[in-house]
């Protein structure tokens, strides 16, 4: 595993960062309407999708700090192309990629398979939720609300920040699209 960040990595990442904070504007039309279909759910079902850059960034890249460093320059993308969310969107993603970020750390940045994606979505979903049973108001719902929610992210999470991730990398690794970057474990 690679300790420092070189050039092709800013590139990566910064390219991730660009096409999902592009693809987190284009979500804010589908988190309205979700929004006004089913509540609070319209964040959860969505929330996996927003925290794409980090797991990504640090996957592909195999470096300590990728998964903050996506997931903030992905918010950034975001404010500079008008997003719904404004400024905020910063602090949700400085939140999210510490949230990623522990996932891989809990694996001493070693294990780059299936564990370290899952364990990543579980940190990011607890270290994201709590940080928003706050700020959206969330610890105000009766319990049996903020498991619903909960869940609803977690499955949001899992799908999008595990199994999406894992086949985005499978994918451009087929493509020879990366360097080698080691086996799986």
């Amino acid at each position: 595993m690679k300790k420092q960040f070189h050039l092709q990595d800013i590139i990566l990442i910064t390219m991730i960062a660009l096409i999902f904070g592009a693809i987190f504007v284009g979500t804010d039309y589908l988190y309205n309407i979700l929004s006004v279909a089913v509540g609070p759910f319209a964040n959860e079902i969505l929330f996996g999708l927003w925290i794409m850059a980090g797991p990504l960034a640090i996957y592909l890249t195999r470096i300590p700090g990728a998964a903050v460093v996506g997931e903030v320059l992905g918010a950034a993308a975001e404010v500079i192309f008008g997003g719904t969310f404004g400024i905020a969107a910063l602090l949700s993603g400085i939140v999210q990629g510490i949230g990623s970020e522990l996932g891989f750390a809990i694996w001493r940045y070693k294990n780059w398979g299936w564990a370290s994606l899952l364990t990543s979505s579980i940190t990011t979903t607890i270290v994201a939720f709590t940080y928003e049973l706050f700020k959206l108001g969330y610890i105000h719902y009766s319990i049996g609300m903020i498991v619903a929610l909960f869940t609803v992210r977690l499955i949001s999470v899992i799908f999008f920040g595990t199994i999406v991730v894992h086949s985005v990398f499978k994918l451009l690794d087929r493509a020879h699209a990366l360097r080698h970057l080691g086996p799986e474990k």
